[in-house]
């Protein structure tokens, strides 16, 4: 469990968080309508490095992702096996064990395939869901359906964004991630 996962992290520089951030601000501005929006794998590091601990309400560090190209997104970070013992049953595990091996952080790797998911009303916006292909806790593979169990569901929203209303589709490429317009 303590054992960093084989995904290797570019190191993001500033002005490519800059630049992701731009590249959605456009998008949720409804700028960037007509042609595909594209956000490179550093710009998504540099954004989710920055930013995804305090969106997702967790304890997140070392994040990284990689697009793998099959429409298949690796998502890894660090955080303390202590988050991932909160919920029942895992809870009964933070009761008996040492308070040191609860702040320990463990790898999280989730790999997720990404969907937009039809609105439930003509009124209501579109999400983005991330449906979970992958799970593992440092190098160990686990159901994904654990995911689900090990961490607290203000976590669990990161599975499901809303989208502007001129998003169609999203689609992950090797070494980038495609947002087409709506036709």
């Amino acid at each position: 469990m303590l054992q960093e996962p084989d995904l290797p992290a570019a190191a993001p520089t500033a002005a490519e968080g800059a630049r992701a951030q731009q590249k959605i601000f456009d998008l949720a501005r409804g700028r960037a309508r007509a042609e595909p929006v594209v956000l490179t794998e550093r710009e998504l590091n540099a954004l989710f490095s920055r930013h995804l601990a305090e969106m997702a309400d967790a304890p997140l560090t070392s994040v990284g992702v990689r697009l793998r190209g099959d429409g298949v997104a690796e998502v890894r970070a660090r955080l303390p096996l202590r988050h991932l013992t909160e919920e029942p049953p895992w809870s009964v595990i933070a009761q008996i064990a040492p308070a040191a091996w609860l702040e320990r952080p463990v790898w999280l790797r989730v790999t997720v395939r990404p969907r937009v998911e039809a609105p439930a009303a003509p009124s209501r916006r579109r999400h983005l869901r991330l449906d979970v292909q992958g799970l593992a806790v440092g190098r160990q593979r686990l159901p994904a359906v654990l995911l689900r169990l090990v961490l607290p569901p203000t976590t669990l929203r990161m599975l499901r964004w809303p989208l502007p209303d001129g998003v169609g589709a999203v689609t992950i490429e090797a070494g980038r991630a495609v947002i087409r317009p709506a036709s």
